[in-house]
């Protein structure tokens, strides 16, 4: 071999070893889906989720605990896949939330509506 396959070999091989270093590195504790995790489950607890979503949001913050505990443990992707879990029932349960209140407040308008059609009717016979 000459000089040149040698050189160009040995630059394949560390540019492969780099590549497989940070193939089996392990990933960082994910503080940012930690935190989108929580504020998600406190703004879905602020809008009322406990009371239209709270199975949805008794899951976020169980998988909001899980990825704290495994984030803490080391175990850095279960704690990524649990955060996001957990961000995602958190929203799950504030869009049950709006659905709720929604659904309460075309409630109102449609007993408003009817109260005033009987007050119609009644003044149309008077």
């Amino acid at each position: 071999m000459t000089h040149k396959n040698f050189t160009f070999a040995g630059a394949a091989f560390a540019a492969v070893m780099l590549v497989a270093s940070g193939c089996a590195s392990a990933p960082d504790r994910p503080e940012r889906q930690l935190a989108r995790a929580e504020t998600s489950i406190e703004f879905a607890e602020q809008n009322g989720a406990s009371e239209y979503g709270s199975t949805a949001l008794d899951r976020a913050r169980y998988h909001l605990e899980i990825a704290q505990n495994e984030a803490d443990e080391g175990d850095h992707a279960d704690a990524l896949r649990h955060a996001e879990k957990a961000e995602l029932d958190a929203e799950l349960a504030a869009a049950q939330t709006s659905t709720g209140k929604a659904s309460e407040a075309l409630e109102e308008i449609r007993k408003s509506i009817e109260t005033l059609r009987r007050e119609i009717a009644r003044n149309e016979f008077s």
